[in-house]
């Protein structure tokens, strides 16, 4: 809803705020200005018409570094347990922290007393590298386990793993569960285009100079998100909500041109939304002019931290619970399905003109 005069007058009339104002209402009727008018456009978009078909498979990036800070258990886990995101692609430092939130080892909002070494993870939030080195140990302990002697994507990598920290945080008592384990339970597919970048990169590709043979995929994560796409039906849509630019949203955005490839340009694979959002110092690129989807690019001047928990009680105060489609529990059959298309793909292209 907006706050505009009725008929054809263009002008805003907004409502005062009074006690009781929920963040739906907030948004609606104080989000006018061009940073917070744009979120609430965002916002709109996401709860009017992405989120309202229940068959729409959406996908979330995160290359902003928001987990130390406490969001994903605040604020993605209820996204994934309501339905609203069926997908996820982050950074593995978001993965790395996450793990250690499920492994139950403490983070700061300031400083800690004492004169141990800590380290800042994000903004103002510290980890002790004694809890961090503690974390580190507990992973390798994992990743050395007979479920991962095998080369796989991240996606199945990220599921496995999942399993063994929801074991461990109800061994340890831990409250509520971590973005991993959540996904784990959920089927939601968690991928990480860039493994290499990080501690758990690092550990992984430390144990293979010991003999572990997990060796990460990237080719497999690619086929599996074409799939992904490949599985929206006529009355189905796709949609993607990246937050912050990088390797993860580089790689939801490629995911359409791979699977254009792969069918050989028989039908149209683009998503049908694309909400992409850049914090401050982090400009987004022009708009792009793309028939099909709708693409709302916005440049936030504001802390991604502040506008996803916004938009998420947003959500959850408008929009029903969807039902969970448990995409990574069928991972095989959507690879097999693409092969398939694949091949009807192939079988239906023009052969070539002889001379």
């Amino acid at each position: 809803m907006n706050p505009t005069a009725p008929g054809n007058d263009p002008r805003l009339r907004p409502a005062p705020l009074e006690i009781g104002t929920s963040v739906a209402e907030l948004i609606d009727h104080a989000f006018l200005g061009s940073t917070a008018g744009a979120l609430a456009q965002a916002t709109r978009l996401l709860t009017d018409r992405v989120l309202t078909r229940p068959g729409t498979i959406v996908g979330l990036t995160i290359d902003a570094t928001l987990i130390p800070g406490g969001v994903a258990i605040s604020t993605l886990v209820p996204l994934l347990q309501g339905g609203y995101v069926d997908w996820i692609a982050t950074t593995g430092v978001n993965l790395f922290h996450d793990a250690l939130f499920a492994l139950g080892l403490p983070f700061f909002p300031e400083r800690p007393d004492g004169d141990e070494p800590v380290e800042l993870c994000e903004g103002d939030v510290f980890l002790r590298r004694s809890d961090r080195q503690l974390g580190t140990d507990r992973l390798r302990e994992i990743l050395a386990t007979p479920d991962f002697q095998s080369p796989m994507g991240t996606a199945p990598l990220h599921d496995r793993l999942g399993a063994h920290l929801r074991l461990r945080e109800k061994s340890e008592g831990v409250e509520y569960p971590a973005l991993l384990s959540t996904a784990h339970e959920l089927g939601v597919p968690v991928f990480n285009p860039a493994p290499a970048d990080n501690p758990l990169g690092t550990l992984i590709a430390d144990l293979s100079l010991v003999g572990n043979r997990l060796v990460l995929d990237a080719s497999s994560d690619l086929n599996l998100a074409a799939a992904l796409l490949d599985l929206a039906g006529p009355e189905d849509q796709t949609a993607v909500w990246c937050l912050g630019r990088g390797a993860a949203s580089n790689f939801a955005l490629q995911a359409p041109d791979h699977l254009r490839t792969v069918l050989a340009g028989t039908r149209a694979t683009d998503y049908a939304y694309r909400i992409r959002m850049a914090g401050r110092g982090h400009p987004l690129p022009a708009a792009e002019s793309r028939e099909g989807p709708t693409v709302i690019d916005l440049a936030l001047s504001t802390d991604l931290s502040i506008a996803l928990p916004l938009m998420t009680a947003c959500i959850l105060d408008r929009v029903p619970p969807r039902p969970l489609k448990r995409l990574g529990a069928r991972r095989d059959d959507l690879i097999d399905r693409l092969r398939q298309d694949q091949l009807a793909a192939t079988l239906a292209r023009p052969a070539p003109k002889k001379g």
